[in-house]
């Protein structure tokens, strides 16, 4: 009995003593992304051109909503006394229409599959590798094993907080110290 104890302490503390050693080599940290970017004046040039574009569509889109509207009002005011073959008509020219804006709405604003998306991608994915390549660069000359967004983390102490480092570091245009 005396045995299997003593081998089962011998196990525990080698295993604790490995976990401890692992602990001690992994170092983490983490950014705010959102931050960073809000800092940049490529992405908020980025940002911008987005927002002038999305204005640009969106008008359009109540231009045709608002037309719609008209029309759908114009044709309930003049219903009943419309022959049965141009209401159908007119029904269908009005469904029509609310089809177009519909597709109107998705070609352009539609979040996953739009233009909005495909621009959002277009213009934001360079400035994105730029900013991975910096928090790469500035963990590996600090030592950080793992760095996090701050919008997955529920806590982490600001010693850890390795935004203003790569905001620093994006601004300046480098990405290895000595650059």
């Amino acid at each position: 009995m005396k045995i299997s104890h003593l081998i089962i302490g011998l196990v525990v503390a080698l295993v604790f003593g490995s976990l401890v050693s692992v602990a001690q080599t992994t170092k983490a940290a983490f950014v705010d992304s959102e931050k960073i970017l809000a800092e940049l004046p490529e992405a908020q040039a980025a940002s911008k051109e987005l927002e002038a574009l999305m204005t640009a569509w969106q008008d359009s889109l109540d231009k045709m909503s608002a037309d719609l509207q008209k029309q759908l009002e114009d044709y309930q005011r003049q219903e009943s006394v419309m022959a049965p073959a141009r209401k159908e008509a007119e029904q269908r020219r009005l469904a029509e229409l609310d089809q177009k804006r519909r597709e109107y709405a998705a070609r352009k604003l539609d979040a996953r599959t739009g233009e909005a998306a495909t621009e959002r991608e277009k213009r934001l994915a360079p400035i994105r590798e730029r900013v991975l390549r910096t928090i790469e660069a500035v963990a590996k000359e600090d030592g950080f094993t793992f760095v996090f967004d701050r919008a997955n983390v529920l806590y982490a102490d600001v010693r850890v907080d390795l935004t203003y480092k790569v905001i620093d570091r994006l601004k300046r245009g480098t990405t290895t110290r000595g650059k």
